[in-house]
Protein backbone atom coordinates (compact mmCIF):
# COMPACT_ATOMS: atom_id res chain seq x y z
CA UNK A 1 0.00 0.00 0.00
CA UNK A 2 1.60 3.31 -1.11
CA UNK A 3 0.78 6.74 -1.69
CA UNK A 4 1.84 9.48 -4.25
CA UNK A 5 3.33 12.56 -3.04
CA UNK A 6 2.13 15.93 -4.10
CA UNK A 7 5.23 17.12 -5.87
CA UNK A 8 5.43 19.33 -8.36
CA UNK A 9 7.29 16.12 -10.82
CA UNK A 10 3.95 14.13 -10.01
CA UNK A 11 1.85 16.54 -11.13
CA UNK A 12 3.43 17.27 -14.07
CA UNK A 13 3.50 13.41 -14.59
CA UNK A 14 0.02 13.38 -14.27
CA UNK A 15 -0.74 16.08 -16.91
CA UNK A 16 1.46 14.27 -19.38
CA UNK A 17 0.09 10.71 -18.73
CA UNK A 18 -3.73 12.50 -18.91
CA UNK A 19 -2.85 14.22 -21.68
CA UNK A 20 -1.40 11.19 -23.62
CA UNK A 21 -4.27 8.98 -22.89
CA UNK A 22 -7.62 11.85 -23.46
CA UNK A 23 -7.85 12.60 -20.03
CA UNK A 24 -8.56 9.30 -18.68
CA UNK A 25 -6.12 6.97 -19.03
CA UNK A 26 -7.96 5.37 -21.97
CA UNK A 27 -6.01 5.15 -25.28
CA UNK A 28 -7.46 7.47 -28.09
CA UNK A 29 -11.28 6.08 -29.00
CA UNK A 30 -11.21 4.14 -26.48
CA UNK A 31 -13.83 4.58 -23.41
CA UNK A 32 -12.06 3.45 -19.96
CA UNK A 33 -14.59 1.48 -17.78
CA UNK A 34 -14.47 3.70 -14.92
CA UNK A 35 -15.04 2.46 -11.28
CA UNK A 36 -19.29 3.46 -10.51
CA UNK A 37 -21.84 2.25 -8.25
CA UNK A 38 -23.94 2.83 -11.69
CA UNK A 39 -25.57 -0.73 -10.77
CA UNK A 40 -25.63 -0.95 -6.88
CA UNK A 41 -29.22 0.03 -5.62
CA UNK A 42 -29.13 -1.48 -2.19
CA UNK A 43 -27.67 -0.37 1.25
CA UNK A 44 -24.73 0.87 2.09
CA UNK A 45 -24.39 1.05 5.48
CA UNK A 46 -22.61 -1.85 7.74
CA UNK A 47 -23.35 -5.78 6.70
CA UNK A 48 -23.65 -5.03 3.41
CA UNK A 49 -23.93 -6.07 0.85
CA UNK A 50 -25.49 -9.43 2.40
CA UNK A 51 -24.17 -12.40 1.65
CA UNK A 52 -25.08 -14.89 -0.55
CA UNK A 53 -23.78 -17.80 -0.26
CA UNK A 54 -22.06 -20.24 -2.47
CA UNK A 55 -24.08 -23.49 -3.24
CA UNK A 56 -20.95 -25.19 -1.79
CA UNK A 57 -17.25 -24.37 -0.29
CA UNK A 58 -15.13 -23.13 -2.68
CA UNK A 59 -11.35 -22.76 -1.46
CA UNK A 60 -9.71 -19.24 -2.59
CA UNK A 61 -6.35 -18.59 -2.24
CA UNK A 62 -4.78 -15.15 -1.34
CA UNK A 63 -1.65 -13.81 -0.61
CA UNK A 64 0.29 -10.82 0.80
CA UNK A 65 3.66 -9.53 0.99
CA UNK A 66 3.52 -8.91 4.66
CA UNK A 67 1.08 -9.42 7.53
CA UNK A 68 1.90 -6.28 9.43
CA UNK A 69 0.27 -3.67 6.94
CA UNK A 70 -2.90 -2.06 7.64
CA UNK A 71 -3.71 -1.43 4.73
CA UNK A 72 -4.32 -4.65 3.81
CA UNK A 73 -6.85 -4.82 7.02
CA UNK A 74 -10.37 -5.74 4.73
CA UNK A 75 -8.51 -8.81 3.36
CA UNK A 76 -7.14 -9.53 7.22
CA UNK A 77 -9.92 -8.43 9.02
CA UNK A 78 -12.06 -10.41 6.51
CA UNK A 79 -10.49 -13.51 7.35
CA UNK A 80 -10.86 -12.59 11.38
CA UNK A 81 -14.23 -12.46 11.32
CA UNK A 82 -15.55 -14.64 9.07
CA UNK A 83 -17.10 -12.69 6.46
CA UNK A 84 -15.55 -15.26 3.75
CA UNK A 85 -17.00 -18.13 5.41
CA UNK A 86 -20.41 -16.15 5.06
CA UNK A 87 -20.06 -16.66 1.48
CA UNK A 88 -19.14 -20.21 1.63
CA UNK A 89 -15.18 -19.44 0.92
CA UNK A 90 -12.68 -21.49 2.73
CA UNK A 91 -10.12 -18.71 2.45
CA UNK A 92 -6.02 -19.72 2.45
CA UNK A 93 -3.95 -16.31 2.59
CA UNK A 94 0.12 -16.71 1.55
CA UNK A 95 3.16 -14.59 1.96
CA UNK A 96 4.51 -13.90 -1.58
CA UNK A 97 6.69 -11.02 -2.56
CA UNK A 98 4.79 -8.62 -5.15
CA UNK A 99 7.64 -9.52 -7.76
CA UNK A 100 6.97 -13.05 -7.31
CA UNK A 101 3.23 -12.66 -7.59
CA UNK A 102 3.09 -12.38 -11.61
CA UNK A 103 4.06 -15.69 -11.63
CA UNK A 104 1.69 -17.69 -9.12
CA UNK A 105 -0.94 -15.43 -10.27
CA UNK A 106 -1.05 -16.50 -13.97
CA UNK A 107 -0.45 -20.39 -12.81
CA UNK A 108 -3.59 -19.97 -10.81
CA UNK A 109 -1.87 -20.73 -7.00
CA UNK A 110 -3.36 -17.32 -6.05
CA UNK A 111 -6.60 -16.10 -7.00
CA UNK A 112 -6.41 -12.10 -5.86
CA UNK A 113 -3.88 -10.32 -3.66
CA UNK A 114 -3.57 -6.57 -2.55
CA UNK A 115 -0.34 -4.92 -3.40
CA UNK A 116 1.39 -2.28 -5.00
CA UNK A 117 1.30 -1.71 -8.64
CA UNK A 118 4.83 -2.72 -9.61
CA UNK A 119 6.55 -2.42 -12.76
CA UNK A 120 6.84 -6.65 -13.35
CA UNK A 121 3.00 -6.66 -12.64
CA UNK A 122 2.45 -3.65 -15.43
CA UNK A 123 4.86 -5.28 -18.09
CA UNK A 124 3.24 -8.92 -17.34
CA UNK A 125 -0.33 -6.86 -18.06
CA UNK A 126 0.90 -5.16 -20.98
CA UNK A 127 2.69 -9.21 -21.86
CA UNK A 128 -0.95 -10.52 -22.06
CA UNK A 129 -1.17 -12.02 -18.63
CA UNK A 130 -4.83 -12.19 -17.45
CA UNK A 131 -4.46 -9.88 -14.30
CA UNK A 132 -6.60 -6.68 -13.82
CA UNK A 133 -7.22 -4.25 -10.29
CA UNK A 134 -10.88 -5.31 -9.13
CA UNK A 135 -10.51 -2.63 -5.91
CA UNK A 136 -8.62 -0.98 -3.04
CA UNK A 137 -9.72 2.65 -1.92
CA UNK A 138 -7.73 3.64 1.18
CA UNK A 139 -6.77 7.59 1.55
CA UNK A 140 -5.19 8.83 4.68
CA UNK A 141 -5.97 11.60 7.63
CA UNK A 142 -3.30 14.40 8.42
CA UNK A 143 -2.17 12.41 11.36
CA UNK A 144 -0.66 9.83 9.10
CA UNK A 145 3.16 9.88 8.36
CA UNK A 146 3.57 7.05 6.07
CA UNK A 147 6.93 7.90 3.53
CA UNK A 148 10.27 7.40 3.37
CA UNK A 149 11.95 7.53 6.95
CA UNK A 150 16.09 8.06 6.83
CA UNK A 151 17.69 6.65 10.07
CA UNK A 152 18.30 9.01 12.94
CA UNK A 153 22.63 8.69 13.02
CA UNK A 154 22.74 10.04 9.62
CA UNK A 155 20.89 13.54 10.98
CA UNK A 156 22.85 16.80 11.02
CA UNK A 157 23.18 18.08 14.44
CA UNK A 158 20.28 20.34 14.13
CA UNK A 159 17.97 17.19 12.78
CA UNK A 160 18.21 18.28 9.34
CA UNK A 161 18.67 16.15 6.49
CA UNK A 162 18.78 17.21 2.29
CA UNK A 163 18.25 14.74 -0.60
CA UNK A 164 22.28 15.54 -0.98
CA UNK A 165 22.93 13.19 1.92
CA UNK A 166 21.14 10.49 0.13
CA UNK A 167 24.31 10.18 -2.54
CA UNK A 168 25.56 6.66 -2.12
CA UNK A 169 23.15 5.80 0.70
CA UNK A 170 21.71 2.02 0.96
CA UNK A 171 17.83 3.00 -0.09
CA UNK A 172 14.84 1.19 0.17
CA UNK A 173 11.37 1.50 -2.14
CA UNK A 174 9.87 -0.44 0.40
CA UNK A 175 9.31 -3.78 -0.97
CA UNK A 176 10.80 -6.60 -2.83
CA UNK A 177 10.49 -5.08 -5.85
CA UNK A 178 13.04 -2.43 -5.34
CA UNK A 179 13.20 0.14 -8.28
CA UNK A 180 9.88 -1.33 -9.65
CA UNK A 181 7.97 -0.20 -6.62
CA UNK A 182 5.51 2.86 -7.39
CA UNK A 183 7.57 4.67 -4.12
CA UNK A 184 10.15 4.81 -6.82
CA UNK A 185 8.51 7.88 -7.94
CA UNK A 186 8.70 9.85 -4.58
CA UNK A 187 12.25 9.04 -4.49
CA UNK A 188 13.06 9.93 -7.86
CA UNK A 189 11.48 13.78 -7.32
CA UNK A 190 12.73 14.13 -3.99
CA UNK A 191 16.40 13.13 -5.33
CA UNK A 192 16.01 15.39 -8.34
CA UNK A 193 15.87 18.93 -5.73
CA UNK A 194 19.90 17.90 -5.73
CA UNK A 195 19.78 16.81 -9.10
CA UNK A 196 21.05 13.16 -8.36
CA UNK A 197 19.16 10.24 -9.68
CA UNK A 198 17.92 6.46 -8.66
CA UNK A 199 21.45 5.70 -9.71
CA UNK A 200 23.04 7.73 -7.54
CA UNK A 201 21.95 5.33 -4.46
CA UNK A 202 21.92 1.73 -3.79
CA UNK A 203 18.11 0.44 -3.62
CA UNK A 204 17.67 -2.64 -1.20
CA UNK A 205 14.98 -4.67 -1.52
CA UNK A 206 13.39 -4.60 2.25
CA UNK A 207 9.72 -3.38 3.28
CA UNK A 208 8.02 -3.72 6.72
CA UNK A 209 9.22 -4.67 9.91
CA UNK A 210 12.10 -5.96 8.07
CA UNK A 211 13.10 -2.67 6.42
CA UNK A 212 12.43 -0.93 10.04
CA UNK A 213 15.09 -3.51 11.72
CA UNK A 214 17.46 -2.26 8.85
CA UNK A 215 16.95 1.41 9.75
CA UNK A 216 17.37 0.52 13.11
CA UNK A 217 20.76 -1.95 12.79
CA UNK A 218 22.03 0.66 10.51
CA UNK A 219 21.89 -1.77 7.27
CA UNK A 220 19.73 0.55 5.65
CA UNK A 221 20.05 4.23 5.29
CA UNK A 222 16.43 5.15 4.01
CA UNK A 223 13.38 3.39 3.35
CA UNK A 224 9.57 3.59 2.64
CA UNK A 225 7.47 2.59 5.44
CA UNK A 226 3.80 2.26 5.74
CA UNK A 227 1.03 1.63 8.28
CA UNK A 228 1.78 0.82 11.22
CA UNK A 229 5.25 0.83 10.98
CA UNK A 230 6.38 3.62 10.64
CA UNK A 231 4.77 4.81 13.86
CA UNK A 232 8.14 2.68 15.07
CA UNK A 233 10.80 4.47 13.50
CA UNK A 234 9.03 8.14 14.61
CA UNK A 235 9.01 6.73 17.92
CA UNK A 236 12.66 5.37 17.57
CA UNK A 237 14.18 9.08 16.18
CA UNK A 238 14.20 8.36 12.78
CA UNK A 239 13.12 11.32 10.42
CA UNK A 240 10.37 11.34 7.68
CA UNK A 241 11.94 12.84 4.39
CA UNK A 242 9.54 12.12 1.88
CA UNK A 243 5.57 12.14 2.82
CA UNK A 244 2.72 10.40 0.74
CA UNK A 245 -0.29 11.85 0.55
CA UNK A 246 -2.85 10.10 -2.32
CA UNK A 247 -3.25 5.79 -1.66
CA UNK A 248 -2.43 3.40 -4.42
CA UNK A 249 -3.93 1.04 -2.72
CA UNK A 250 -4.95 -1.71 -4.77
CA UNK A 251 -6.31 -5.17 -4.94
CA UNK A 252 -6.16 -7.51 -8.25
CA UNK A 253 -7.24 -10.96 -9.53
CA UNK A 254 -5.88 -13.66 -11.65
CA UNK A 255 -8.15 -15.73 -14.08
CA UNK A 256 -10.89 -16.51 -11.57
CA UNK A 257 -12.56 -13.19 -12.83
CA UNK A 258 -13.69 -14.91 -15.52
CA UNK A 259 -13.88 -18.83 -15.17
CA UNK A 260 -15.27 -18.20 -11.78
CA UNK A 261 -17.05 -14.53 -11.63
CA UNK A 262 -19.64 -15.72 -8.87
CA UNK A 263 -16.48 -16.96 -6.80
CA UNK A 264 -15.00 -13.48 -7.92
CA UNK A 265 -18.46 -11.35 -6.38
CA UNK A 266 -18.27 -13.57 -3.20
CA UNK A 267 -14.89 -12.71 -2.82
CA UNK A 268 -15.54 -8.96 -3.50
CA UNK A 269 -18.66 -8.53 -1.31
CA UNK A 270 -17.01 -10.23 1.48
CA UNK A 271 -14.03 -7.33 1.57
CA UNK A 272 -16.81 -4.51 0.82
CA UNK A 273 -18.59 -6.06 3.70
CA UNK A 274 -15.58 -6.25 5.56
CA UNK A 275 -14.77 -2.21 4.76
CA UNK A 276 -17.91 -0.84 5.73
CA UNK A 277 -18.73 -2.97 9.03
CA UNK A 278 -15.28 -2.87 10.64
CA UNK A 279 -12.94 -0.20 9.30
CA UNK A 280 -15.25 2.86 8.90
CA UNK A 281 -14.48 6.17 11.18
CA UNK A 282 -12.20 5.63 13.91
CA UNK A 283 -11.85 2.22 14.02
CA UNK A 284 -9.20 1.44 16.30
CA UNK A 285 -11.79 2.63 19.07
CA UNK A 286 -13.57 -0.05 18.80
CA UNK A 287 -11.87 -3.01 21.44
CA UNK A 288 -13.07 -5.54 18.72
CA UNK A 289 -11.83 -4.64 15.57
CA UNK A 290 -8.56 -3.31 17.53
CA UNK A 291 -8.20 -7.05 19.15
CA UNK A 292 -8.77 -8.44 15.12
CA UNK A 293 -6.26 -5.96 13.79
CA UNK A 294 -4.08 -6.73 16.56
CA UNK A 295 -4.00 -10.92 15.83
CA UNK A 296 -4.66 -10.85 11.89
CA UNK A 297 -1.80 -7.99 11.31
CA UNK A 298 0.89 -9.61 14.28
CA UNK A 299 1.21 -6.30 15.01
CA UNK A 300 1.87 -4.68 18.83
CA UNK A 301 -0.93 -2.67 20.64
CA UNK A 302 1.19 0.08 20.53
CA UNK A 303 1.05 0.17 16.90
CA UNK A 304 -2.32 0.31 16.75
CA UNK A 305 -2.85 2.47 19.50
CA UNK A 306 -4.17 6.05 19.03
CA UNK A 307 -6.44 7.60 16.71
CA UNK A 308 -7.02 5.86 13.39
CA UNK A 309 -4.87 7.37 10.49
CA UNK A 310 -6.43 5.25 7.33
CA UNK A 311 -9.81 6.07 5.80
CA UNK A 312 -11.47 3.18 3.61
CA UNK A 313 -13.69 3.72 0.84
CA UNK A 314 -16.70 1.90 1.59
CA UNK A 315 -17.48 1.16 -1.90
CA UNK A 316 -13.98 -0.31 -2.22
CA UNK A 317 -13.13 1.27 -5.28
CA UNK A 318 -9.87 0.66 -7.29
CA UNK A 319 -7.57 3.84 -7.39
CA UNK A 320 -7.20 4.55 -11.01
CA UNK A 321 -6.37 8.45 -10.85
CA UNK A 322 -3.95 8.10 -8.81
CA UNK A 323 -2.59 5.54 -10.56
CA UNK A 324 -2.02 7.60 -13.50
CA UNK A 325 1.50 9.17 -13.39
CA UNK A 326 3.27 6.18 -11.86
CA UNK A 327 3.67 4.50 -15.90
CA UNK A 328 5.20 8.37 -16.78
CA UNK A 329 7.68 8.41 -14.29
CA UNK A 330 8.69 4.57 -15.10
CA UNK A 331 9.29 5.08 -18.81
CA UNK A 332 11.43 8.60 -17.99
CA UNK A 333 13.34 7.13 -15.49
CA UNK A 334 14.31 4.43 -17.96
CA UNK A 335 14.43 0.57 -18.01
CA UNK A 336 12.03 -0.03 -15.37
CA UNK A 337 8.79 -0.74 -18.26
CA UNK A 338 8.82 -2.28 -21.42
CA UNK A 339 6.45 0.21 -22.71
CA UNK A 340 6.80 3.86 -23.76
CA UNK A 341 2.92 4.53 -23.18
CA UNK A 342 1.21 4.44 -20.78
CA UNK A 343 -1.17 1.28 -20.58
CA UNK A 344 -5.56 1.99 -20.83
CA UNK A 345 -7.36 1.53 -18.39
CA UNK A 346 -8.98 -0.73 -19.57
CA UNK A 347 -6.18 -3.14 -19.69
CA UNK A 348 -5.05 -2.42 -15.95
CA UNK A 349 -8.43 -2.96 -14.18
CA UNK A 350 -11.81 -4.93 -14.34
CA UNK A 351 -14.74 -3.28 -12.27
CA UNK A 352 -17.14 -6.26 -13.17
CA UNK A 353 -16.49 -8.22 -10.12
CA UNK A 354 -17.18 -5.33 -7.72
CA UNK A 355 -20.45 -4.22 -9.50
CA UNK A 356 -22.26 -7.49 -9.48
CA UNK A 357 -21.01 -7.87 -5.57
CA UNK A 358 -22.69 -4.25 -5.14
CA UNK A 359 -25.63 -4.72 -6.74
CA UNK A 360 -28.89 -5.47 -5.07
Amino acid sequence: MRRLAATSIVAALAASLLSACGGNGAAPGETAPQPTNALSAGPTGPNTPAPKPLPSEVTVNASLPFRNIEAYAPLLLAEYFGEFKKENIKINIQLVQTNNLVVVMQKGDIDFAPAAPSAGLFNAIEGGADIKGIGGGVSWSPANHQGYYVRKSLLKADGSFSACDLKGKKVSTGSATGLGSPAVVELAAYLKTCNLTVKDVTIVPLGGADLLAGLDSGAVDAGNLSDPVWTTAEKAGHKLIIPFNASITSYWMGKIRTEKPDVAAAILRALVRTSRTYLQGDYRSNPEVKQGLIKSMEATEAQLTGPSSLIFDPDFKFPVSNIVPIQTAWAQIGGIVNFDKPLPDSKLFDDRPRQVALAA
